[in-house]
């Protein structure tokens, strides 16, 4: 994954929201910002939870996506979490999807200050492509097919 964007890391933006939507089914609706420019946010989605019952119309949750595109010894820092926070609104979360790791110092501040952050690591990207029976014979067809429906 990371050979396959280390020439497009905005084409790895369409890969992390795919990935969301591989990890649970409730996200819903995401859409990709503009490569530039982005305003700290690479993709806008949703998160529906359903009661079950028929009187109860599900609750919908915002939430905003950031892609980092990294390599195993780069990890994200306090300086690209705190981006991703500051963009997150009133009763809105954040997803921060890597290729990578999230730095210790940044992971506390997360972590201490209760920010509504969902971190999606290396380790949890391996996890949700085996669940998901995407594998070495297969990843390379499902990132094609990720960069050709990729419309921005």
């Amino acid at each position: 994954m990371r050979n396959h964007y280390k020439d497009n890391p905005q084409g790895f933006e369409a890969c992390a929201s795919d990935l969301i939507s591989k990890m649970d089914s409730n996200f819903i609706n995401f859409e990709l910002t503009r490569p530039w420019r982005d305003g700290g946010r690479d993709a806008y989605g949703k998160y529906q939870i359903f009661t079950g019952g028929k009187a109860n119309y599900p609750l919908i949750i915002d939430c905003s996506l950031e892609a980092k595109c990294y390599s195993s010894n780069t990890g994200v820092n306090v300086r690209n979490m705190s981006r991703l926070i500051s963009r997150i609104k009133y009763r809105q979360f954040g997803i921060l999807v890597t290729t990578s790791y999230v730095n210790s110092q940044a992971y506390s501040e997360v972590i201490e200050d209760g920010h509504p952050i969902l971190i999606v690591t290396a380790s949890d990207i391996a996890a949700i492509l085996r669940i998901n029976s995407i594998t070495s014979d297969n990843i390379e067809n499902w990132l094609r097919n990720i960069d050709q429906n990729d419309k921005r």
